[in-house]
């Protein structure tokens, strides 16, 4: 029996994808002695460990004797914790291996953003914090906003904004949260694709909208979007643009203007819009009905309430960006940026970003990208199963992968039997059986027409078709894709 019986259907995705047989073939592991396991179990004693949710090595072991998932990944037999950390030092264990082991796993991610990368797409880049509690390489005292004075870790990552795809991480140490230390490995990234697969523009928070950050995009063509901390030039030309008071309204009670502003720190001037929205003090109007009902004297403090009434303060939101899009849209276009936050809340605390931490930093940073390839692998096939609803793995897991099953055997042939508890059973029955047939069409296709990777690029297509937008534009498949989903 297993807990995990969703696996099966799972496993034919990877199956019809070839994902996981990628993975193994391409990795660099390798073993001398007859007695150390396949490296295809100790990949897929991963993959089992992220996809239950588990944070810790030694949560591992509790996989030990489900053998029906291990038979549905191909798996020989369920390694111990101990091989998965032996492995993991294996694949780092001097420079040349390490280099191998960044190629593989740059291959993988390679992999899954083949067909999403051709369409109009947003990066989204962004860094956030993991709180370490032992004497861990790069365990430094930094930027800590939840918990000041705890060493951390700083996660760089960079991500396709509207499929939620990371694209790649960076772990570095607590004292290194600056957006710059996270730029290299995104020039690298970048400069390796087609200009077909450039993004739109680049869009990130106030760390990232610096000289630094911006020369770079701007040496290599790449439009950006950026908001800018409130210094004190920015504030003078908030100051400016308030005596000028040229402002256009905008929706959800913000009103904006446009400017050219050229900081301290710049090399040139560069295009500014400024979003400002009115916030009226609180009380006023509650004070000044009890003068009125003549429970507070008039007269000279009615006059001051009504001076208070007609004050008002403004919130300002202030963006640097290289586009050639209307003042009026740079908001829109800046907002979903926020999404992102939701992405690293998800790893952190439903996945293992928050956990699987060793002593060295090269196999926390190894895992960290390998977890992340999983929950790529695992999101895009919810949204398979699930176009229309964005589903985290807190529902998502109880719903198609957290569910009883059994083995039972008759005349040399097996049957995997998944029993269902969720109140949502005849729904969720239903989406996974569709999904199925749907994946079958389209391995069928492969024989003669098309590859595995035309599999992967369809699912991508059918999962752009049922989304609407992207970068505040109309986000649509290749037609001559999302004609056959």
């Amino acid at each position: 029996m297993t807990q995990m019986g969703g696996l099966a259907y799972f496993a034919v995705f990877l199956e019809s994808t070839g994902l996981f047989e990628h993975l193994v073939e391409s990795c660099p592991l390798s073993y001398e002695s007859n007695n150390a396991p396949d490296k295809r179990d100790i990949l897929g004693m991963m993959l089992l460990s992220v996809l239950s949710g588990q944070t810790r090595y030694a949560h591992m072991s509790a996989l030990g004797r489900d053998k029906v998932d291990a038979g549905l990944l191909g798996m020989s037999k369920i390694p111990s914790e101990d091989s998965v950390r032996s492995a993991l030092g294996k694949l780092v264990e001097d420079e040349p291996m390490r280099g191998k082991s960044e190629q593989w796993l740059e291959q993988c991610f390679a992999k899954v953003c083949e067909g999403s990368l051709e369409v109009p797409w947003v990066l989204d880049v962004d860094v956030t914090i993991k709180q370490l509690y032992g004497k861990q390489e790069g365990a430094v005292l930094g930027y800590n906003p939840v918990k000041p004075g705890r060493p951390s870790h700083a996660y760089h990552s960079f991500w396709v904004g509207h499929l939620r795809l990371c694209l790649g991480v960076q772990v570095r140490p607590g004292n290194e949260t600056s957006g710059s230390y996270g730029l290299g490995p995104l020039l690298a990234w970048l400069k390796g694709l087609s200009a077909d697969q450039l993004p739109e523009f680049v869009r990130g928070d106030i760390g990232y909208g610096t000289e630094t950050w911006m020369l770079q995009l701007e040496l290599i063509g790449i439009a950006f979007l950026f908001k800018l901390k409130q210094t004190k030039g920015v504030k003078e030309l908030i100051a400016m643009c308030e005596l000028q008071g040229e402002w256009s309204v905008s929706l959800g009670g913000w009103s904006y203007c446009e400017a050219v502003l050229k900081l301290s720190g710049w090399t040139r001037s560069r295009r500014v819009v400024i979003y400002r929205r009115a916030h009226h003090k609180k009380g006023s109007k509650a004070k000044l009905a009890q003068a009125l009902e003549g429970t507070v004297e008039a007269g000279d403090s009615l006059q001051l309430e009504l001076l208070e009434e007609d004050a008002v303060n403004y919130e300002y939101a202030i963006y640097v960006t290289s586009l050639g899009r209307p003042a009026g849209e740079i908001r829109g276009l800046y907002n979903p940026r926020g999404d992102n936050e939701n992405c690293y809340d998800e790893l952190k605390n439903q996945w293992g970003w928050g956990g699987f931490t060793l002593k060295d930093l090269a196999r926390s940073e190894l895992m960290a990208r390998f977890i992340a390839l999983i929950y790529n692998w695992w999101s895009i096939y919810i949204k398979l199963v699930d176009e229309q609803v964005a589903r985290e793995a807190i529902t998502s897991r109880p719903m198609y992968l957290e569910h009883v099953a059994k083995v039972s055997t008759h005349q040399s042939t097996q049957t995997l039997v998944v029993f269902c508890a969720h109140t949502q059973t005849e729904r969720i029955k239903e989406k996974l059986q569709a999904a199925a047939e749907r994946l079958a069409a389209w391995a069928a296709l492969t024989t003669e027409q098309l590859n595995i990777a035309s599999v992967w690029k369809r699912i991508i297509a059918h999962i752009l078709v049922y989304h609407k937008t992207v970068g505040g534009g109309i986000c649509r498949a290749p037609p001559e894709i999302a004609a056959q989903t």
